[in-house]
């Protein structure tokens, strides 16, 4: 009796295991709240361990961004819902200053290896290339939307810039009869598409939501199917309608049996009741598993390869948790399956880890996998690096290093996808898209021209109008030099840097979770610094505004350095239980007032930090600023839709909403000029805005700005100009206004024309602090030139003639 009891007990805690969510299934869900979720995910690191491979940190970039999404109920909020929102609020909001306000892109489009480790342009999920014309390049960026080449990858144009719920995309497909037609899987939502080579995109009908991959029939591209954590869908009408015809969870890659569509192959993760592969042989009809009894033995995240060059012969990889698991193959379309290597690190055959021998692997976040179209025995698969196998998957050889510079060939870490197209293969991964055009020999970067480093913080220098520099999400910090090249001086995540006030070629960066190092050359080395303990996902930094001496470090709780950051003291020891912190200010003209932020709490001292005081916010606190000459008046941002910008006159102590006329949308950075109209910027989830003393109503920026998260923005006051660090899209920056930039506000705006004599008249509101209008005149709507200036306190009209009478479209500013 007592033996069947222990057998009762360990299936019981087996089918336990196996019921447990991956943090990525936790990720996914938006039927529960952030904190539940963030409970659950407590659950299970407490089970698995945090370390290399648990996913741990890629929860945290999750659980950094989620919190810019949630509703007052702590629920997710669909990016359609806050596009919305915004184009709501857009309508009561001037959207031009003047022809020219308007945003300038200043990258990075490239990397600059100096002494980082591993450098690259940004996270890329998908590569699709129209086999018939191999010029023609789409890719997906989970922040940087929808990117084209037309010329090989050698330029790239963005395509859904203007569109915020299309800028997080996860995959892309083809039609592989016409390259105009294009769908789209958006990251946790549901499937887009093109029919003119991605000038226009419009939802699909009913299409899933969480779309893994995205499949099209090369004999009938009106049917389409697509791999969800809810099965597999399909389309028999070119994505109009969709149905679910395999009710599995868990799905995730899929492929036809080349040159016979009726036969499919699909897999994803398994379970003791679900199989890692099923196959169908209806055209996708119905499926049937591929057992253990058929050899796919093992339940782990699994997905699929196959040749033209053999028809017959199929690969699944299979992870292990995080580790490589096992290859498999089969000869005869997937109808029973052989192993053909087992993933053991002390055999250096665990191809999903930094090496070989590495006993940790990221097999739940990058995996891929493709096999040589034209010989059925070299498989490629891919995790943190790549490996290349010529006997049918037996053994492999590592083919690339994920750190920078290395003995061979050097593609970034963390690969999303594998492509072989043609005799062409390419990777996309973290830091960009690749290609190989002799077997993965060597590597040729795509990347340069994509806009698309996700920044999380940066800073610009108060010495130096060009310096700047930015810690971005998988690829490091990088500065920008004085010449306005880009150097990539840091590895690892990067997140919030700082540049000494007084010279601009010191800076101080970090890395995830408060990591921090110094460079005193502008990026060309780097040292490390000692960091006081663990903080957050983003540590907070703050330089003295004019000590170079004097940092300070929000970790779990504040610390200062008298020496540049060398050593550390604790300077707010009755703030270090209750979490780590979010956000930190010095005020600029007595830094004896600081202030810090953990979720909704706000701290404060007056006195250096001998004495706080602690007041609680109505939503978590995402930036603070404080007036340059005025120690107690600070402005907050806010995660929540209401109350997301917010004034104290009081160090605090009470609040006043000042977001009236923004989009009910998170706000996450505030900066305010030190100008005597108080000029306050606020970046949001998508767009950037002002108003001021004089201008109560808040008015956006300048135009051109891609409609994508905004981070960090700041005041460069010796280039005039206000920079934006986009989560997505990279640096930016526009003019910073004034009052004689401000809009116009039109209550009419009439002309008449005589012959070639035009006389135009209005009536305007809230101008009355502008000197002058400027009357310009245009044929195009892009192009003006100036015909007067007038004062602005008492002309209503202007006549001028017009030389070119013929001109019916003109336009007048």
């Amino acid at each position: 009796m007592k033996k069947v009891y222990f057998i009762f007990l360990f299936f019981t805690l087996y089918f336990a295991a196996n019921a447990q969510q991956s943090i990525f299934e936790i990720m996914d869900r938006e039927d529960i709240s952030f904190d539940k979720a963030q409970e659950l995910a407590k659950k299970y690191f407490d089970s698995t361990g945090t370390g290399q491979g648990s996913g741990y940190k890629q929860y945290e970039r999750w659980k950094f961004e989620r919190k810019f999404h949630l509703d007052e109920n702590g629920i997710f909020i669909n990016p359609a819902i806050e596009r919305e929102r915004y184009l709501k609020a857009a309508e009561n909001i001037s959207q031009t200053l003047s022809p020219l306000a308007t945003y300038t892109e200043l990258g990075p489009w490239s990397w600059t290896y100096t002494s980082g480790w591993n450098p690259g342009v940004g996270r890329i999920t998908c590569i699709a290339v129209y086999p018939a014309d191999t010029t023609i390049i789409y890719v997906s960026s989970p922040g940087g939307g929808i990117w084209k080449s037309v010329n090989s990858g050698t330029t790239w144009q963005p395509l859904t810039d203007n569109i915020s719920s299309y800028m997080n995309i996860f995959h892309l497909a083809i039609d592989p009869l016409n390259s105009n037609i294009v769908y789209a899987a958006i990251n946790g939502g549901g499937v887009i598409k093109t029919i003119n080579g991605g000038t226009t995109w419009a939802a699909t009908g009913g299409g899933p939501s969480g779309t893994k991959k995205i499949l099209i029939d090369p004999s009938n591209t009106n049917i389409i199917f697509a791999t969800s954590n809810a099965g597999i869908h399909k389309s028999v009408n070119a994505g109009a309608s969709w149905t679910n015809v395999h009710n599995v969870a868990g799905k995730e890659d899929i492929e036809f049996m080349p040159g016979n569509v009726s036969v499919m192959y699909a897999s994803g993760t398994g379970s003791a009741t679900i199989a890692a592969v099923y196959r169908s042989a209806d055209a996708g009809t119905t499926w049937n598993p591929v057992a253990v009894a058929d050899g796919i033995t093992n339940f782990g995240r699994t997905l699929l390869g196959v040749s033209a060059a053999d028809p017959s012969v199929v690969y699944a990889v299979q992870a292990n948790g995080s580790i490589f698991g096992r290859m498999y193959r089969s000869d005869n379309a997937a109808v029973s399956f052989t192993t053909t290597v087992i993933g053991v690190p002390a055999s250096s055959t665990n191809y999903f880890g930094y090496t070989g021998n590495g006993t940790t692997g990221q097999a739940t976040y990058d995996m891929g996998i493709t096999v040589n179209p034209f010989d059925a025995n070299e498989v490629h698969i891919a995790g943190i690096i790549c490996w290349k196998s010529v006997n049918a998957g037996n053994s492999f050889t590592q083919m690339t290093v994920w750190s920078y510079p290395n003995g061979t060939g050097y593609n970034h870490a963390d690969v999303h996808g594998l492509e072989w197209v043609g005799k062409t293969m390419y990777s996309c991964s973290d830091g960009g898209v690749y290609k190989s055009v002799d077997n993965a020999d060597n590597w040729i970067n795509l990347s340069t021209g994509l806009g698309i480093r996700q920044f999380y913080r940066f800073a610009t220098a108060k010495t130096d109008a060009e310096v700047m520099s930015g810690g971005a999400q998988d690829n490091g910090t990088v500065a920008r030099t004085n010449a306005g090249v880009w150097r990539d001086w840091l590895g690892a995540d990067g997140m919030d840097c700082i540049i000494d006030p007084n010279n601009a070629a010191v800076f101080i960066g970090t890395s995830q979770n408060g990591s921090i190092y110094k460079t005193t050359n502008g990026g060309l080395w780097y040292g490390n610094l000692t960091n006081p303990a663990t903080g957050n996902w983003v540590t907070p930094l703050a330089w003295h505004p004019t000590n170079s001496l004097i940092v300070y470090g929000g970790w779990n709780a504040i610390y200062k350095s008298v020496n540049g950051g060398g050593l550390w003291t604790n300077i707010s020891t009755s703030l270090t239980t209750g979490g780590n912190l979010d956000c930190l200010k010095i005020a600029p003209s007595d830094d004896n007032y600081i202030y810090a932020s953990r979720g909704a709490s706000l701290f404060v001292t007056a006195d250096g930090g001998t004495n706080w005081t602690t007041y609680t916010l109505s939503a978590t606190i995402s930036s603070i600023e404080v007036k340059h000459n005025n120690p107690s008046k600070v402005w907050v941002t806010t995660t929540s839709g209401s109350n997301n910008v917010q004034v104290s006159t009081n160090a605090g102590a009470t609040f006043t909403a000042i977001n009236t006329g923004l989009p009910a949308i998170a706000a996450r950075s505030v900066v305010v000029d030190d100008t005597p109209d108080e000029g306050i910027y606020v970046g949001m989830n998508i767009g950037v805005y002002y108003k001021d003393l004089v201008n109560t109503s808040w008015v956006s920026v300048a135009t051109g700005l891609p409609l994508v998260a905004v981070n960090e923005i700041e005041i460069s006051k010796l280039a005039n100009k206000l920079r934006v660090a986009t989560y997505g899209r990279g640096i930016w920056e526009a003019p910073l206004i004034s009052n004689s930039t401000l809009p116009v506000k039109w209550l009419s705006l009439n002309g008449e024309r005589k012959n070639n004599n035009v006389l135009l008249f209005w009536q305007t509101a809230g101008q009355n602090t502008d000197v002058t209008f400027v009357i310009q005149r245009s044929t195009d709507g892009i192009h003006f030139t100036d015909l007067g200036t007038l004062n602005a306190g008492t002309a209503n009209s202007y006549n001028y003639i017009d030389q070119q009478p013929g001109v019916k479209n003109v336009f007048t500013e």
